[in-house]
């Protein structure tokens, strides 16, 4: 059987479940499983603390920096390849409290 199916690239979006964090430019998507959700947690209380946070295990890296129009801007991926990706300070609060709950 074959099949072709017409499709699109997705926008810029951060998805969260019980099974993995995403987080995606548009073009790539990086995956981090929630056996890091503690390191993610993290990272996300020194960014909101801090203002920025950058943080690595072995080659890959997660962090951001909050704009001053209060936005954040995310990165995450292998240390050469980050995805890169803005959200609202909202939406970043949103995050930050999802992954603080127990999954």
């Amino acid at each position: 059987m074959t099949l072709t199916l017409d499709a699109e690239r997705a926008n810029p979006h951060v998805h969260l479940d019980n099974r993995a964090l995403f987080l995606s430019d548009g073009a790539r998507t990086v995956m981090f499983s929630l056996s890091q959700t503690r390191w993610l947690a993290e990272t996300l209380d020194i960014l909101a603390a801090d203002g920025r946070a950058s943080r690595h295990q072995q080659h890959h890296v997660f962090g951001g920096f909050r704009t001053a129009a209060g936005a954040v801007v995310l990165y995450a991926g292998a240390q050469e390849d980050l995805v890169t990706l803005r959200i609202t300070g909202e939406a970043f609060e949103q995050l930050r409290s999802a992954l603080a709950t127990p999954h």
